[in-house]
């Protein structure tokens, strides 16, 4: 990581609103309220959402410059906190810096959501965290959700078959681990890539277990799709778990991901068929 080493002026971190209390002005001042002069949120790209990675970002609003060595979010929503090296950023600079996101928290408690930023000087910012786009509510809902069924229902796919016909059939298995939960596996939706016949997006299951052959068509033929594809091979599971409607979503795997591609492009007459 490149560090500038200058620090923040004194005068320049007085006038952003972070006072020293007297007779300590080298030590580290706690602000409990975000300063004017930084903000930091934390965000997500729609590229990042497999891997489960987010960004932090931190904005330098004053005209000085901005050192700083590291930073971390509290917030209840994840098992633990996030933490990552900080960098230098000029007057009117912001930057994004790449984390891995930690296990959610599924148990509800009393919302706690924060951020420090250390300086280089030992200053130490704080303030509350935003999340505008609300993506870490959507990814605890979708987690802890996910989290529900697997303690009751096991779903998986096997290994897709194709047939001399070119026909494609990707078994869907769905067994019981707790019969006395209260989930039932409903339906499976089509991808951008594949779908169960000509215009059919749902291949339903109606909360029955075994071992469904579930019949796979091509939803396009453009090559860009199928060279550029990432989520083609994950497929949107329809649940009921109380009673309530909820998605969970059950990949094929990347053994299958590959030969389906493959079979999508020799369907497709791009596959050097």
């Amino acid at each position: 990581m490149i560090r500038l080493q200058r620090r923040v002026a004194l005068a320049a971190l007085l006038a952003a609103g972070f006072a020293l209390p007297a007779g300590c002005a080298s030590a580290p001042v706690p602000t409990s309220t975000p300063s004017p002069a930084v903000r930091v949120w934390l965000h997500q790209e729609r590229s990042d959402e497999a891997a489960r990675r987010a960004q932090i970002r931190i904005a330098n609003d004053s005209p000085d410059e901005l050192d700083v060595r590291s930073v971390r979010l509290v917030d209840d929503r994840l098992g633990d906190a996030v933490e990552t090296e900080g960098w230098a950023l000029g007057p009117g600079e912001s930057i994004d810096l790449p984390v891995m996101l930690p296990e959610v928290a599924c148990e509800d408690e009393s919302p706690d959501r924060a951020w420090e930023v250390t300086l280089e000087d030992g200053q130490l910012l704080r303030g509350a965290l935003e999340d505008a786009l609300g993506f870490l509510d959507r990814l605890r809902a979708r987690e802890c959700l996910a989290a529900e069924v697997a303690r009751a229902v096991r779903v998986s796919w096997g290994e897709v078959r194709v047939s001399a016909s070119d026909d494609a059939v990707l078994p869907l298995r769905i067994e019981t681990i707790d019969a006395s939960a209260d989930v039932a596996v409903v339906a499976v939706r089509s991808t951008n890539l594949l779908q169960f016949g000509p215009g059919v997006a749902i291949y339903p299951v109606g909360g029955r277990t075994g071992t469904f052959e579930v019949p796979l068509v091509p939803q396009r033929c453009d090559p860009h799709v199928v060279q550029e594809d990432k989520r083609g091979t994950v497929f949107g599971v329809d649940v009921e778990v109380h009673g309530e409607a909820g998605r969970i979503e059950v990949a094929a795997g990347e053994r299958n991901r590959a030969r389906i591609l493959s079979w999508v492009g020799e369907i497709c007459r791009f596959g050097g068929r």
